[in-house]
């Protein structure tokens, strides 16, 4: 069957960002969205701790910051993210609060990125409601298009529609030209979304997407991949951890008879489901390849760029003294050179707690088993971003913010005496979790 051009003078644009963006489709022959629906597991509400259907985790544990990172959560406008609506003015300063598993919030189901120009929920003032305390209707899902146009940024246009996820970045309506001359395929799969191939976006955002449909598309060899980058680095070697093909990646604006778009995953709020996936196909892999390892590392990661600690030779000084006081390895993870990735897998399988400045080595956290104690030093007012709050929370992992003095975006400059406190805080509450 030929491919039928979506050519239109006027493209109607639906955005993810919106609620209703769903029944916004209803009515679009051109696209069929596939749901995997939630199923209640209790009709006294819903809880993690018992739910074996919907989640791959059952146990989450509290997450909890400094008496900056708190003061600015719980007061009204000091974070330029707005982290006082999301997490509803509510910080937990008491590290011991971890210890125990808690149920899963559906806060971290729900939330999205609360920005003017795309999502300005009760005038910026306010999550939906529901976003508390209901589960979301679908555990996962995907849109499929026929005769589109797939966009760099992973927008897809079909039959007078251009539909837009909400990722890191918004578009307008409107038709690339020259559509004869981009590719054209029978069949292709979308995880491209801005800023790809960047570290943390890569782990984090472009592939988790392909993470639940791994063994579709190793039933369907044919699909194509659309990705931000082709194969021979870093996004080909994870894919063939996951037993996919990176000769299946292609880039670019492109055109295809079958689109399968899956749900996007918004600016540095991990899909958990995705995340979970991924996780647990990166540790199964680590389980058959390696031999086994004993879970006993102190990791810190070191920067050499922007987001470096200043105090870095004092803090690795601490941190090898504590893990030397509770029995620990100190492993060091530079990032210059960047370790290999089976080294990097087999460091942060293998750790106990992981202690890094905000940045993109924290995202191997995704390598690490659940229950996974994080430190991390957050960088201070406006640059102030708990990406890795969402993404350590969600895949089952402690994490403790410590907040940077001054510096961001080019150092954190957190002393490293309070660090010290912090991390003897933290072992001392897994020790006692341990023995």
């Amino acid at each position: 069957m030929d491919w039928k051009s979506p050519n239109s003078s006027h493209l109607d644009l639906v955005q993810g960002m919106k609620d209703n963006y769903m029944q916004q489709l209803e009515k679009r022959s051109s696209v069929i969205t596939v749901v995997l629906p939630w199923l209640a597991n209790s009709s006294r509400g819903w809880n993690s701790l018992t739910d074996h259907s919907n989640m791959l985790i059952q146990r989450y544990y509290k997450w909890t910051a400094d008496n900056t990172l708190c003061s600015w959560i719980e007061t009204p406008g000091k974070t330029k993210a707005k982290y006082d609506v999301i997490y509803r003015r509510e910080c937990n300063r008491k590290i011991n609060d971890t210890a125990r598993p808690s149920p899963l919030e559906p806060l971290f189901l729900n939330g999205k990125v609360i920005n003017r120009n795309y999502y300005w929920p009760n005038n910026g003032n306010s999550l939906p409601a529901h976003f508390y305390t209901d589960t979301p209707a679908f555990v996962f899902y995907m849109h499929i298009h026929r005769d589109a146009v797939v966009t760099l940024l992973g927008d897809v246009i079909s039959d007078g529609l251009k539909l837009v996820l909400y990722a890191c970045s918004n578009d307008n309506p409107s038709l690339p030209p020259n559509l004869v001359k981009m590719p054209m395929y029978d069949e292709v799969f979308v995880i491209t979304q801005h800023w790809g191939t960047a570290v943390f976006h890569r782990m984090v955002e472009i592939l988790p997407r392909i993470a639940l449909f791994v063994d579709f598309l190793k039933n369907n060899p044919e699909i194509h991949i659309l990705a931000p980058e082709q194969g021979g680095g870093r996004l080909g070697e994870l894919l063939r951890i996951i037993n996919l093909d990176e000769s299946r990646l292609v880039t670019g604006t492109v055109r295809a008879k079958t689109v399968y778009q899956p749900r996007s995953t918004i600016c540095g709020m991990a899909n958990a489901h995705e995340s979970q996936m991924l996780s647990h196909l990166y540790r199964e892999y680590i389980k058959r390849t390696f031999p086994a390892q004993t879970r006993n590392r102190l990791v810190l990661i070191r920067r050499s760029g922007s987001r470096r600690f200043t105090q870095q030779k004092q803090i690795e000084e601490v941190s090898n003294r504590a893990a030397r006081d509770f029995n620990l390895t100190f492993t060091l993870f530079p990032d210059n050179p960047t370790p290999s990735l089976n080294d990097t897998m087999m460091i942060f399988h293998s750790a106990v707690i992981v202690v890094g400045p905000c940045g993109a080595g924290l995202s191997n956290v995704l390598f690490s088993e659940p229950g996974t104690y994080v430190l991390e030093g957050v960088c201070n007012r406006p640059h102030v971003n708990l990406c890795f709050l969402w993404l350590s929370h969600v895949l089952g992992h402690h994490w403790h913010g410590v907040t940077s003095r001054g510096g961001c975006e080019g150092v954190i400059d957190v002393s490293s005496s309070e660090l010290e406190t912090a991390l003897r805080q933290v072992l001392r509450v897994w020790s006692s979790t341990t023995w």
